[in-house]
């Protein structure tokens, strides 16, 4: 037997027989209270119940030493020695006899029902263990259906746009570029023309869908990566604003910049593509004639960049929702196609570069979506003017009349008249 485990067994004897002499104490101090107390002595009765704590608490052979430390005590200190000493049967060594009989019964009986009790308790914690793990794998299988069910409606949901969103461009330039590649009849220069503007229209809309749907995918693997690189969101917001204008003749651009806006940290490109995401989306849920405004501005976290539109306008209740993979508002769902792709490449990317996008229902009618990126610690503003906040307005070439009379909404006060981009 190994030395440490003979020391073990050393230190529980050790402890069972302290334990069996400081009850077999205790019992005969109270025995002789009893007896000076009340005059009566109690006998071995007295021991009984000692024998079975011990036996409780220390095991069978805690109980057995009791017995046999009462005896010797009961002996010792409240027989004379001449009864000890007799050879010849008497009523006091029957008695003995049957105590020690009767106290290690007791003991092994204590001794049994603590190790049921124990074997018992141990039953109960595996059995609680069990059913934990039962309900933890029951739980997880849960999880997991689930999450195949959402992939499984995932893919359906992408498969409908791929089947829908994807074809109908690619329809549209099949067939626009066969017409124009016919050589049995000249086309006039006004349909050629008319040929050539959808089918760059319709390539366009192709390489955005293909962009978002990139995101998507780089989205799901957790691959996006985003440049470290101080960006002025005024000026992206200048050059999106530039390019979407042609896209939209039934909309009307402006863009405002309000004071001093500092750099910000993240991706130029892919400031961009939230931009124009968010500008598609105004456009096209914006009845004709309708003015959408972008406001770039400072917040505390950096700065903001804010689309303002006319349109039917979105419930407050599901405003986070919007940014969802696939979700569309079924107020404006049936006014114009889409793949419910848009605002989820915009919530991925912006917070990518660690930032937040945002949506809300305007109070004169409309909604206001738009997103804000943190500040670039070691960048410095864009100055706005020598010492006074400007704001710029852009306001797209497809106006109406009156616009190009000069009749636009005034500056904000405070502001310097506006300054065409372009």
């Amino acid at each position: 037997m190994p030395r440490s485990s003979r020391l073990a067994l050393l230190g529980a004897l050790l402890a069972t027989a302290a334990a069996a002499l400081v009850v077999t104490a205790m019992t005969v101090a109270v025995k002789v209270l009893i007896e000076r107390a009340l005059g009566v002595n109690p006998g071995f009765i007295i021991y009984v119940p000692a024998i079975a704590l011990a036996a409780w608490l220390r095991g069978l052979y805690s109980g057995l030493l009791v017995t046999v430390m009462g005896a010797v005590a009961d002996i010792v200190l409240f027989l004379p020695p001449v009864a000890v000493l007799a050879m010849e049967i008497r009523e006091d060594q029957v008695r003995l006899a049957a105590y020690l009989l009767g106290g290690s019964s007791v003991s092994f009986l204590s001794h049994r029902l603590r190790t049921s009790r124990d074997a018992a308790r141990h039953e109960a914690v595996e059995r609680r263990r069990a059913l934990q793990a039962e309900a933890a794998a029951r739980q997880r299988l849960d999880e997991l259906l689930a999450g195949q069910q959402q992939q499984a409606a995932l893919r359906e949901a992408f498969n409908s746009i791929v089947s829908h969103e994807l074809r109908t461009p690619i329809t549209a330039i099949y067939a626009g570029a066969k017409l124009l590649a016919r050589r049995d009849r000249e086309l006039d220069p006004s349909t050629r023309q008319e040929l050539t503007e959808d089918l760059e229209a319709e390539a366009e809309r192709l390489y955005r869908l293909v962009e978002d749907l990139l995101i998507l995918a780089r989205t799901e693997r957790g691959t996006i990566e985003i440049g470290d690189e101080p960006v002025l969101l005024p000026h992206v917001a200048k050059r999106v604003v530039g390019s979407e204008g042609p896209r939209w003749p039934s909309a009307r651009f402006e863009l405002r910049v309000e004071g001093s806006v500092p750099a910000v940290r993240g991706d130029e490109t892919y400031a961009e593509q939230v931009l124009r995401n968010l500008l598609s989306n105004a456009a096209k849920y914006s009845p004709p004639g309708s003015r959408i405004q972008v406001v770039v501005d400072r917040v505390a976290e950096g700065a903001r960049v804010r689309v303002l539109d006319e349109g039917a306008g979105i419930d407050a209740d599901e405003a986070a929702r919007l940014f969802e993979l696939y979700y569309r508002s079924p107020v404006t769902a049936s006014t114009a196609g889409g793949a419910g792709i848009g605002l989820f490449v915009c919530r991925s990317l912006v917070e990518a570069m660690g930032g937040r996008v945002f949506a809300a229902p305007r109070l004169a009618g409309g909604s206001e979506f738009g997103f804000v990126l943190p500040r670039y610690e070691d960048g410095a503003d864009e100055p706005a003017s020598e010492s006074e906040p400007v704001v710029r307005t852009v306001a797209r070439a497809g106006q109406d009349a009156a616009d190009r009379a000069g009749a636009t909404d005034p500056p904000p006060a405070g502001a310097r008249p506006a300054e065409p981009l372009l």
